[in-house]
């Protein structure tokens, strides 16, 4: 293994883990909630399951991580 390569790799993913905090730091807490659990955690719960604990529809948990994944997108793509 390399040192130089180890680090630029290290660095790479310090920059793409800042960004995402960011990202995520532009959105609401309910969107910024479904989005870290339904992309981030290792147990990711369904829309349905996500919709009984909001009291919302499934079609509506899927439209809210739809808008919060492009918000997002504007803030990683800067």
């Amino acid at each position: 293994y390399n040192p130089e390569v180890l680090a630029t790799k290290t660095d790479h993913e310090s920059d793409r883990n800042e960004k995402l905090t960011a990202a995520l730091s532009t959105l609401d807490a309910r969107s910024r909630d479904i989005i870290q659990r339904r992309w981030l955690a290792e147990d990711k719960p369904t829309l349905h399951e996500l919709a009984r604990e909001y009291r919302i529809s499934a079609e509506r948990i899927r439209q809210l991580e739809a808008k919060a994944l492009e918000q997002m997108k504007g803030v990683l793509a800067a």
